[in-house]
């Protein structure tokens, strides 16, 4: 579960991005990403470029139940369709191992093709992963309603064969990526997540998890580290007794919360989990922040957990920086700058430690 590459992962304070990023030029914002994260980067969403590469819309077209409109940019539960024909078409595919049939049409995704075209062109620089996104599951589940306005999440034949469809898109990005590097992250994104453990949250834990490592497992069968996202506050114990090799939780702005789990981290790192920090801002950046308050509010994390029985250095190994949340709405200018103190703080914290 903890290895890359035929080794044990320890990213020690090494930077990507979570997913999104504000541009409307492809080329423009994967030269960033490029600049930024040589070593370690991801393809970016652009929903600013495209009403397709919206969250919710990105990874739906052909799967089964779904209809895009791409006009709109939108993606709905279609009740016309032929129940028994969709879920035939989409469980002899999985069955099968298909996955060019899931492959995400032309114009879906616009960073992950361009930045496959330019890792592939550069050699000079010896890639340590390169990191994807998709939808997770559960939040997609709960996005979507059925013919009869319930969640889809609810309705057990039409959500199996959903998360079957997403297994096979997750496969064929996986490959995609392979093809440009083998050591290959895919964060599972789930801000639906936020919330659980109260009272209003509709979907129980057994649930959760059972399907999340479905999702988990498939990905990992193909040789990819798999890590959960969730930008929200929750009861963390869940996502921390999942099968995923990575972590990813809003440490600017939840990190006194997330130290509220201090036995299920234990465990997590224990199986040689490893905890992505979301350290810079997103939604509230102000554009003062700086490298040093950075340094200072990860370091008091760290002692803020060894306080609570976690033993610092294995959170430095164990520590992969992002910003807190996709960069979506943020504005070009932002985003740029916060990238760039990212990074900086990625080459600060690995000359302090490493």
């Amino acid at each position: 579960m903890e290895k890359i590459g035929g080794k044990r992962f320890n990213p020690c304070f090494l930077a990507t991005g979570v997913g999104s990023l504000p541009h409307s030029d492809v080329s423009r914002a994967c030269a960033l990403v490029a600049r930024t994260f040589p070593e370690t980067p991801f393809w970016p969403q652009l929903p600013k470029h495209s009403v397709l590469e919206r969250f919710n819309v990105q990874f739906s077209p052909g799967l089964p139940f779904l209809k895009v409109d791409e006009s709109k940019g939108e993606a709905y539960f279609d009740a016309t369709l032929d129940e028994a024909q969709e879920l035939e078409k989409v469980y002899s595919l999985y069955l099968a191992g298909e996955i060019d049939s899931y492959r995400l049409p032309s114009g879906y995704a616009s960073g992950l093709e361009e930045m496959v075209r330019l890792l592939d062109g550069e050699k000079t620089i010896p890639l340590q992963f390169f990191k994807g996104q998709i939808v997770g599951p559960i939040t997609f589940g709960l996005l979507l309603q059925d013919g009869h306005g319930k969640n889809i999440i609810h309705s057990e034949v039409a959500f199996d064969a959903l998360l079957k469809g997403l297994v096979l898109r997750g496969r064929w990005i996986i490959q995609r990526m392979k093809k440009v590097c083998e050591d290959v992250i895919l964060f599972v994104d789930e801000p639906g997540l936020s919330g659980y453990g109260s009272a209003f949250f509709s979907v129980d834990g057994s649930t959760i998890s059972k399907r999340l490592n479905e999702a988990i497992e498939e990905f990992q069968a193909q040789g990819a580290l798999v890590g959960v996202h969730s930008c929200g506050n929750m009861d963390w114990s869940l996502l921390l007794g999942t099968k995923a090799n990575i972590i990813n939780f809003d440490a600017w702005g939840f990190l006194e919360r997330f130290s509220l789990y201090p036995e299920a981290l234990e465990g997590f790192l224990s199986r040689g989990g490893v905890l992505a920090w979301g350290i810079v801002p997103t939604a509230g950046f102000t554009g003062r922040e700086t490298v040093e308050g950075l340094m200072e509010k990860l370091e008091t994390g760290f002692r803020l957990l060894a306080r609570k029985g976690i033993g610092e250095e294995i959170l430095r190994e164990r520590c992969l920086l992002t910003p807190s949340c996709g960069m979506g709405l943020m504005s070009e200018e932002e985003a740029e700058k916060a990238m760039g103190l990212l990074a900086e703080l990625s080459r600060r914290m690995r000359e302090k430690y490493f």
